[in-house]
């Protein structure tokens, strides 16, 4: 019956809920009093003067005023915790202090012993021990009640999974206070390394060194671990995961900081550990201030920005206070799901801070549209994140490649120039580095357009360029490729064992655009430092590993999951590089390299648009190819392009 009572308390009015604390604070006041005349007295003693009385009484109501203004009562009894000591304190002293400058103010007496006395003044110090003892224990106590009642345990004992938590620092005790309220999971301790820490006990629980991880797995004491090290070193975290991994433990993690920063997730947010925590580097931490002079206060236009890399940069500034956000894309759908998403982002910042956000379905083709969007919203920064990026797709769609890729980027870099912008920054990529493929060469031709530009004489736009390696989990990347084909058991294609790619987080991604458009000046290529690159067949395993199954191979040949190696794709590199010349500058970020390639002058490059899109319009694939390797053999180092021939026979786009 008790229980009961209990599940049905959370679902009362906040008033009922209210009154109920307010009643039980008032009584937990009289217990107090009475108790403090009665320790301090020696006796059962309850006080009956007419004005001690009356002093009692209002130095309740100021209690009471205390406990709302110190907004005790807008707290959720469920999570409430030790952190609220210091505010019941306060106001058991508000209350105590009234207490006594009544009494002496009014010259109130007690009658004891036959004899008539003062007050005694340390009875306000034991009434101020007794109120605070009373107020904070019962809500504690109210919140492990509630806590239990919330969990069925007949119902749930063969579902709760035992976790430890890896990691004995303030997020994991922040994760260990979300593990309590939960009735799926029971926290067994903690594990750490660290010697300062071991046999000790943090949040109730004991924490162990991670060598007693395969006993307490062997003695079927844990189902998981949470890994609570966002702030250890890839290397450390990579360790952890694999001492785990190979004790057929399930392992989770809570997000690292850069994705707490973004708003896409919280400390309580446990999920599966990504492919990004394999990264055998650390994650680069933007600053602040490059982020802040980018976004604060401008007017910002986002091309391609319902696309996975567009769609983050718009979160991102988003939360750097900008006056006003236009969202321009060719996709209704991505269009709509992203301005949802952002209305809703927007609905939790402070009304000073909440921009304007503008969705524009359209084309970045659209000349007449484009400028006209610049000038109705006084567009000052422009982030270029529309492009077709797909290498084997755009092997077979050449024309509509080059259209999209070059021309468009023509169309929007030639209206930011003529409309005096403060910023362009154009996203690129590592594949327009001496191209093999039709989607390199188009963003190469699309980067040397912006550095025409940027060098022309009168031009008042700081354009910028970025250069990304393969972008995680990002629309149709390898991530989503390995993870649909290890649900469906396999087996993992690999193009060949040797291949490699330099990878990047969305989070580094988005806020190395940011960063790069605040130091951008004329035309540069902008590249993260992304470490050492990493061998797909690896990272095949690691994916397979991570979803706790095993790879089928001829040392384990009854393993889960195959990877077939099935060759390089038309236009595919064994490896990429990340800049045409040698020479990088260093910029004001320590991870970040700067460097300023050769560029086609205006009148030369202007020549070679006119042929190419000449060789476009007639439609014919073999032409188009011809105009596109001639557009880049006029740069130095040219002659390493080279362009697959596949599937041209009769010459038309199909």
């Amino acid at each position: 019956m008790p229980i009961q009572l209990l599940r049905k308390l959370p679902n009362l009015g906040r008033r009922r809920k209210r009154a109920i604390l307010v009643a039980y604070d008032l009584a937990a006041m009289l217990v107090s009093l009475w108790a403090s005349f009665s320790v301090r007295l020696g006796v059962l003693y309850v006080p009956t003067g007419r004005r001690v009385i009356i002093s009692a009484l209002i130095a309740f109501a100021v209690g009471i005023i205390a406990l709302y203004r110190f907004r005790i009562y807008h707290i959720v009894l469920r999570y409430f915790d030790l952190r609220m000591v210091t505010r019941i304190l306060a106001a058991s002293a508000a209350s105590a202090l009234a207490w006594v400058a009544l009494v002496y103010l009014m010259d109130a007496k007690i009658a004891f012993s036959y004899r008539t006395f003062d007050v005694p003044r340390s009875v306000a110090f034991i009434y101020c021990g007794f109120l605070f003892m009373l107020l904070f224990m019962g809500r504690y106590a109210m919140a492990l009640l509630l806590a239990g009642a919330g969990a069925d345990p007949d119902e749930n004992a063969d579902l709760t999974r035992n976790i430890l938590i890896y990691g004995a620092n303030p997020v994991g005790i922040s994760l260990a206070d979300s593990v309590r309220l939960s009735s799926r999971y029971r926290l067994a301790g903690f594990i750490d390394s660290d010697p300062a820490v071991q046999g000790q006990i943090v949040a109730g629980f004991p924490i162990y060194h991670p060598s007693k991880l395969p006993q307490l797995a062997a003695d079927g004491e844990i189902d998981e671990v949470f890994l609570a090290m966002s702030s250890a070193s890839r290397a450390q975290r990579l360790e952890a995961i694999s001492q785990v991994r190979a004790l057929d433990l399930e392992v989770k993690t809570v997000p690292a900081p850069e994705e707490i920063v973004s708003g896409r997730f919280t400390v309580s947010d446990i999920r599966p550990v990504d492919v990004s925590d394999l990264l055998r580097r650390d994650p680069v931490e933007p600053l602040g201030n490059l982020i802040q002079e980018a976004i604060e206060g401008r007017s910002i236009l986002v091309t391609g920005a319902g696309g996975s890399i567009g769609s983050e940069i718009c979160r991102q500034v988003l939360q750097g206070g900008p006056r006003k956000l236009v969202l321009l894309d060719h996709s209704e759908f991505a269009l709509y799901t992203i301005h949802d998403h952002l209305t809703e982002i927007a609905e939790l910042l402070p009304p000073e801070r909440r921009p304007d956000v503008v969705p524009v379905v359209g084309s970045m083709l659209d000349d007449v549209l484009v400028r006209q969007l610049l000038a109705t919203h006084a567009i000052d920064t422009l982030y270029h994140a529309a492009a077709y990026k797909h290498v084997p797709l755009l092997e077979d769609n050449e024309l509509v490649g080059i259209q999209n890729n070059v021309f468009g980027t023509l169309t929007v870099a030639r209206a930011a120039f003529d409309a005096k912008l403060t910023r362009f920054t154009m996203i690129s990529t590592d594949k327009a580095v001496r191209p093999k493929s039709v989607m390199g060469a188009t963003k190469r031709v699309a980067e040397l357009v912006i550095q025409a530009l940027a060098s022309s004489a009168g031009c008042k736009t700081q354009f910028g360029i970025v250069r990304f390696g393969n972008v995680l989990d990002s629309s149709g990347s390898v991530v989503q490729r390995f993870r649909k084909q290890i649900r469906a058991g396999g087996p993992v294609t690999v193009t060949h064992r040797d291949i490699t790619r330099f990878f990047m987080s969305i989070p580094e991604a988005t806020q190395l655009v940011l960063q790069a458009s605040a130091m951008a000046r004329n035309g540069e290529v902008f590249v993260l430092d992304m470490g050492e690159p990493v061998k797909i067949s690896e990272l095949a395993r690691h994916m397979i590993n991570l979803s706790g199954m095993t790879v089928q191979d001829d040392d384990n040949p009854s393993g889960d999951v195959a990877i077939n190696f099935v060759g390089l794709r038309p236009g595919e590199k064994l490896y990429e590089e990340l800049f045409v010349g040698e020479e990088t500058l260093a910029t004001d970020h320590p991870r970040i390299s700067m460097a300023r390639e050769r560029i086609i002058a205006q009148p030369e490059l202007d020549e070679l648009l006119a042929e190419l899109r000449s060789a476009v319009a007639t439609g014919d694939r073999l032409v188009t190819r011809s105009a596109l390797r001639e557009f880049l053999t006029s740069e130095i180092d040219a002659e390493v392009i080279e362009f697959p021939t596949h599937k041209q026979a009769d010459g038309t786009n199909g």
